[in-house]
C-alpha cells in the first residue's frame, strides 16, 4: 500500500530545508554590491559570486563522503554551525579578503548542509513517493530565492548600503536553521522504509555517469536564460521582461503538482526525453521571437519543462543507486547543475562575442539535443534500471 508523502517527519524537514537555503539567498543578489563597495572592482566584485559557486561544488563531492563516514545528522549540525561562523564574522568585515574567505567558507557549509539535508528527506521517502517528495522539497530553493531579494533591499535601505543589518539578519536566520535541526532523528533512526528498486546493491560508474552529464548539460543550457535573456531582450527592444520570470515560477510551481501523474502515464524515460525536446524549442523559441508577448508565451512551458526534469534526473540518480549511496546521488545531482551554471555565462559569454544572443540560444538549444541523445543511450545500455 502507497504510504503518505504528507508525514510529520516529511513536512518538518520540508520547514527545515526552506530555512537553510533562507541565509544563503538574502546575499545572493546583494553580495556583489558588497565586493564592490570594498574593492571598487567590478571583476572583484564578480568574484564574490563565483568563489560561493566553486566552493559549493567542492562542496557536493565533500558531503557524499562525509555522510557516508558520519551520518546526516551529525554533518548538518557541524556544517550549520560553520555557515553561522561565518555569517556572524561578515558583521566585522572592512577588507575585500575578510568578505572573500568568508563568502568561500559559507558557500562550502551550505553545499554540504544542503546536500545533506536534501538526502535526509529521500530517506524519508517510500520509494513510490520519491518524485513527488523531491519536487515538492526543491520548490523550497525557488521560495527562498523569491523572497530572499525582496527582505535584502528592505534592509540595505535606500542608498543599498546598510549591509551590517543585513548580515544581522542572515546571522539570526541561520541560527533559526541550526535551532530547527535538533529536533532531527539521524537517517538510521528515521528511516522505516528502505525498499530498494534494484536487484543488486553494487554500485556502478554508469549508474551515476550518464545522470550526471544529462544534468550538466542541460544546466549549461538554461544558463544561457538566466547569463543573456535580460541583455538578449534589451538588443529586442523588450524594456521590461519582469512578467516572464512570473510565468516562469507559474509553469515551474504547476509542474510539481502534475508531473508524478504524467510520469505513471508515459513513464520516467519518455518524460526526460519531452521535458527536454521542450526546453530545446524554448530556448530556440526565444532566439526567434520578435514581440515581448511571444517571450512570456514561452515562460510558462520553460517554468514546467525546468519544473518536471529536475526532480525526474534527481530520483532517477536516487533510484539507480544503491539505497546506502542517496547522499552520493544527491551530491552528484547537485554538482552537475552547479557545473552547468558555473562554467555557462563564460562559455556563453564567448559565443556571444564572437556571434550574436540570438546564436547563444540557437545553441543552447542544440545543447539540449546532446542530453536527449545521452538519456537514450542511458535507456538502450541501462533498460530495466528504472
Amino acid at each position: 500500500m502507497k504510504q503518505s508523502i504528507w508525514t510529520k517527519d516529511y513536512i518538518y524537514a520540508i520547514f527545515v530545508l526552506f530555512c537553510v537555503h533562507t541565509g544563503p539567498y538574502l546575499l545572493l543578489s546583494v553580495i556583489t554590491i558588497y565586493g564592490r563597495i570594498l574593492s571598487g572592482s567590478d571583476t572583484l566584485a564578480g568574484m564574490m559570486a563565483s568563489v560561493f559557486a566553486l566552493s559549493g561544488l567542492f562542496a557536493r563531492f565533500l558531503s557524499a563522503f562525509l555522510l557516508d563516514k558520519f551520518g546526516t545528522k551529525k554533518i548538518l549540525m557541524i556544517f550549520t554551525a560553520i555557515m553561522a561562523t561565518a555569517s556572524f564574522l561578515y558583521i566585522f568585515t572592512s577588507q575585500y579578503w575578510q568578505a572573500f574567505l568568508l563568502r568561500g567558507m559559507q558557500g562550502l557549509a551550505y553545499g554540504v548542509t544542503c546536500t545533506a539535508m536534501s538526502t535526509y528527506i529521500v530517506n524519508l521517502l517510500d520509494p513510490q513517493n520519491r518524485l513527488e517528495g523531491i519536487g515538492y522539497s526543491s520548490l523550497t530553493a525557488n521560495l527562498a530565492n523569491a523572497i530572499g531579494p525582496t527582505i535584502a533591499y528592505a534592509l540595505l535601505g535606500e542608498n543599498v548600503d546598510q549591509f551590517q543589518y543585513l548580515f544581522i539578519a542572515v546571522f539570526i536566520s541561520v541560527i533559526i536553521s541550526l535551532i530547527s535541526m535538533v529536533p532531527i532523528k539521524d537517517e538510521h533512526q528515521t528511516v522505516s522504509v528502505k525498499t530498494n528498486q534494484q536487484t543488486s546493491e553494487k554500485l556502478h560508474i554508469m549508474d551515476v555517469f550518464f545522470p550526471f552529464l544529462l544534468w550538466a548539460c542541460m544546466s549549461l543550457a538554461m544558463s544561457s536564460v538566466s547569463a543573456f535573456l535580460s541583455l538578449s531582450s534589451l538588443e529586442k527592444g523588450f524594456s521590461n521582461i519582469g512578467l516572464y520570470f512570473t510565468f516562469n515560477v507559474v509553469g515551474l510551481v504547476f509542474s510539481r503538482f502534475i508531473m508524478k501523474r504524467l510520469t505513471d502515464l508515459f513513464g520516467q524515460s519518455k518524460m526526460i526525453l519531452a521535458m527536454i525536446l521542450l526546453i530545446a524549442f524554448c530556448l530556440a523559441g526565444i532566439a526567434l521571437i520578435r514581440e515581448v508577448w511571444q517571450l512570456y508565451m514561452l515562460a510558462l512551458p520553460f517554468g514546467f519543462a525546468n519544473g518536471c526534469l529536475a526532480p525526474l534526473v534527481n530520483t532517477m540518480l536516487v533510484n539507480q543507486l544503491p539505497s546506502a549511496k542517496s547522499g552520493l546521488a544527491n551530491a552528484a545531482f547537485f554538482a552537475a547543475g552547479d557545473a552547468g551554471f558555473i562554467i555557462g555565462p563564460a562559455f556563453w559569454g564567448a559565443i556571444a562575442g564572437m556571434t550574436s544572443y540570438n546564436t547563444v540560444f540557437i545553441v543552447s538549444a542544440a545543447v539540449c539535443l546532446i542530453a536527449f541523445f545521452i538519456q537514450i543511450i542511458q535507456s538502450k545500455i541501462m533498460k530495466g534500471a528504472y
